[in-house]
């Protein structure tokens, strides 16, 4: 029998990052849960580590060895999840103290949110698509942490968690942009649904290393970007390293 939280994570070629996330899902989520890893065809040996942790039951592997996007994975989850909740988790996740799962599945019982989330992100950035017309970002929920109510989230039609956009109503010739799940968000509040965000203090409970795997489908990316991520690189080896050993 399904438990009433399902854990999600979609990762590619992150092999140390995604390991440091699994063990600190397990050390700090402080409710009960069961974990779906979805892999979209690594080749860094990820398979093999997640596979190991299948056989001792940490998590149930899901793969697409031809690749599935971010948002497709939480797409598929959503349609799927056998929970009352679904969490949906970065690869590039470090947890970092306990109850980080409870206080989200006490958020949405309290205020029986069909999300919750860290926090909405504004970004004021605009830019000229080829067409030359202006396009601004549509507030979005915190993408690398969220909580949703299955049931709630599913007589929702066509708002899903990808990327689109669409004619800009304040801004003559414009085009709004969705980024992941900003549309979901979106729709939820088109349709008086609940949107809760955690404390201001609440994310201290996490570190979001961010891009480990963008760096890795963009391999043109600049020189600095890519410093950028391989100091991060370091950082994650580093602490899995702890995190293993607090495991013995």
């Amino acid at each position: 029998m399904a438990r009433d939280v399902r854990v999600h994570v979609a990762t590619f070629n992150t092999a140390a990052a995604t390991e440091l996330c699994i063990r600190t899902i397990r050390k700090f989520a402080g409710h009960p849960y069961d974990l779906v890893v979805g892999d979209s065809g690594s080749t860094d040996g990820s398979l093999e580590r997640l596979k190991g942790f299948e056989h001792d039951g940490w998590l149930e592997l899901e793969e697409a060895p031809g690749g599935r996007r971010h948002a497709e994975w939480l797409d598929h989850w959503l349609a799927e999840c056998p929970s009352r909740y679904a969490v949906f988790v970065d690869s590039d996740m470090e947890f970092l103290r306990a109850g980080w799962l409870a206080d989200l599945v006490q958020v949405a019982e309290r205020d029986g949110a069909t999300l919750v989330t860290s926090r909405i992100h504004f970004d004021e950035r605009s830019y000229v698509n080829p067409k030359g017309a202006p396009v601004r970002w549509a507030p979005r929920p915190t993408p690398w942490l969220m909580l949703v109510d299955v049931a709630k989230a599913r007589t929702l039609h066509n708002a899903g968690f990808g990327y689109c956009n669409v004619e800009d109503p304040d801004r003559a010739g414009g085009r709004l942009a969705y980024d992941t799940a900003a549309y979901f968000y979106a729709q939820l509040l088109a349709h008086d649904m609940t949107v809760s965000t955690m404390p201001d203090d609440w994310p201290s409970c996490y570190r979001h290393f961010g891009g480990m795997t963008w760096i890795r489908l963009r391999p043109a990316t600049r020189l600095r970007r890519r410093a950028k991520q391989a100091m991060k690189g370091a950082h994650i080896h580093y602490r899995l390293g702890l995190a293993r050993l607090r495991a013995r």
